[in-house]
C-alpha cells in the first residue's frame, strides 16, 4: 500500500473544497439572475402595436335596452346599439412618435348618461395584453371598464324647468 504525505493530502482536500464551494457560487448567481426579470420588458409595448377600444351593450332583459354613445375621435357620429352588439370605438396603433392618445366618450341609455375619459397608452395597453383589446361593457347599474374593474354609474338627466 502506498503512503501519501499528509502535506499532499491536505492540500488536495483543501483544492477539492475551493473546487466545490467556486461550483457552488457560480450556480447560486446564476440561479439569481435566471430569477430576475427586466421590469421595463414588462410593460414595454412594441411599436405598430394596434390596441383597440371595444364598446359592447350588455342591457339585456330591459324593455328600453338601447343605447347610443359618440366618442370625440374623428367625425362625431352616433351610434346607436341594441343588447349583445360591441362596437371598437378607437383603434389606435402605437408608433416611436406617438405613444399616448387621449379621447372622450359619452354614453347614453334609458338609464341616463355617462361621461368617460378613455386613455391610452402603454400600461394600457399592457393591462388589456395579449389581445390589446380593452373592453367597456354597458350594464344596467352603469359602464364597466374590464381590465380595471372599474364602474361609471348612470348619471340621471337633468329636469328641464319649462
Amino acid at each position: 500500500m502506498m503512503k501519501m504525505n499528509p502535506k499532499s493530502i491536505v492540500t488536495n482536500l483543501l483544492l477539492l473544497l475551493v473546487l466545490q464551494i467556486s461550483n457552488f457560487s457560480t450556480v447560486v448567481f446564476s440561479f439569481k439572475a435566471s430569477l430576475k426579470k427586466d421590469y421595463k420588458s414588462e410593460y414595454k409595448v412594441r411599436p405598430s402595436t394596434v390596441t383597440r377600444i371595444l364598446v359592447s351593450n350588455e342591457l339585456y332583459g330591459l324593455k328600453k335596452g338601447n343605447a347610443g354613445f359618440v366618442c370625440a375621435h374623428g367625425p362625431k357620429v352616433w351610434r346607436k346599439s341594441k343588447p349583445g352588439d360591441s362596437y371598437v370605438v378607437i383603434q389606435f396603433e402605437h408608433t416611436a412618435r406617438i405613444q399616448y392618445k387621449f379621447v372622450h366618450c359619452h354614453l347614453r341609455s334609458s338609464r341616463g348618461f355617462v361621461n368617460i375619459p378613455v386613455n391610452i397608452h402603454p400600461d394600457t395597453s399592457a393591462r388589456c395584453y395579449p389581445s390589446n383589446v380593452c373592453r367597456y361593457a354597458i350594464r344596467k347599474d352603469g359602464v364597466y371598464y374590464k381590465p380595471e374593474k372599474k364602474l361609471y354609474p348612470w348619471q340621471p338627466f337633468p329636469r328641464s324647468t319649462k
